[in-house]
């Protein structure tokens, strides 16, 4: 007897059912116009949600999504996805299906080229994770700077990221052995059109070029008031003493400033003399080679950051 439980990718007319089954997994709301901003609306393509489905009962049991992005190792652009989300309905759970689903959407992801997926999981899904065959790639500490103040600085406020952003990130790209590439209209995606999160975007401009830019967001999680780094690069150690300064600005009402740090991270000596220290943290970055060709970044720099994953 064939079972009821069958596998699939979802199309959009699942939808509210996955919304559905987010609330009742995790017990919070995600609201229709973030799930479409999410799902549909991201320029590297659709959010790729592949589905559980009960057939008896017409319950969706659990759901996988694997995000499309560009990646860069070693100097080759790479096709790959980022996981979002992973779920399974309370009374389904206890059958293995976080494994299954897994395999399964991993598997189907050959099907559009993406050699490699990362993420970023809780510590609850580590385990599950791991057993489908990802590996721990490099954790992901916090720099963390407390009593900040307002300091002076050279950067200025923008509303969105132009075409010059594409020319810098480029540029920039070139230092790292692993780095998710990003473009302007990616970027603006993500920290500007997003519908249920503000961020503050600051940029490092000389004669019309841009050097440098950080984003920056706040957080407050009982009434400990946080500013996060979600993303910054610059071509030069002044530089990034500029927008640190911005960054450190933007917290001065805050508890704590941070930012997360990578093993191979070419700006950590200057945000050390800006008095920032690591502090550990649970989470750690995964990666599941698709097609079974082992890969590993090199000895260049590394960055991966909050901008990069898309809980923040």
């Amino acid at each position: 007897m064939a079972s009821p439980l069958q596998f699939r990718l979802a199309t959009p007319k699942d939808d509210p059912r996955i919304l559905e089954l987010f609330q009742t997994s995790f017990g919070r709301e995600v609201p229709g116009e973030v799930w479409n901003w999410f799902g549909h609306l991201c320029p590297t393509g659709d959010n790729r949600t592949y589905v559980c489905e009960d057939t008896e009962s017409g319950k969706l049991a659990a759901s996988y999504s694997l995000l499309p992005i560009r990646l860069c190792m070693n100097g080759t652009e790479i096709p790959a996805s980022l996981c979002t989300n992973v779920n399974t309905r309370p009374e389904y759970r206890g059958r293995g299906l976080f494994t299954k689903i897994g395999e399964y959407a991993l598997c189907e992801e050959r099907d559009f080229d993406a050699q490699i997926s990362i993420g970023v999981p809780n510590s609850n899904a580590y385990p599950g994770h791991m057993k489908v065959g990802w590996e721990e790639l490099f954790p992901l500490p916090f720099l963390v700077k407390r009593e900040c103040r307002i300091q002076p600085h050279r950067c200025h406020e923008v509303a969105r990221f132009d075409q010059r952003f594409d020319e810098f990130y480029a540029r920039i790209a070139q230092n790292f052995s692993f780095i998710v590439l990003k473009d302007h209209r990616f970027f603006n995606w993500r920290v500007v059109s997003r519908p249920d999160q503000e961020y503050t975007k600051y940029v490092y401009e000389d004669g019309g070029d841009i050097r440098g830019y950080c984003v920056l967001k706040h957080f407050e999680v009982k009434k400990y008031r946080k500013a996060h780094i979600l993303d910054i690069h610059a071509d030069c150690d002044e530089v990034m003493h500029d927008l640190l300064c911005a960054a450190e600005s933007f917290a001065c009402n805050c508890d704590e400033l941070n930012c997360w740090t990578t093993p191979r991270n070419p700006y950590k000596s200057v945000f050390l003399t800006h008095c920032f220290y690591e502090r550990d943290s649970d989470d750690k970055l995964i990666m599941h080679c698709n097609f079974g060709e082992k890969k590993e970044p090199g000895d260049g720099y590394w960055w991966f950051c909050l901008a990069d994953n898309d809980v923040y």
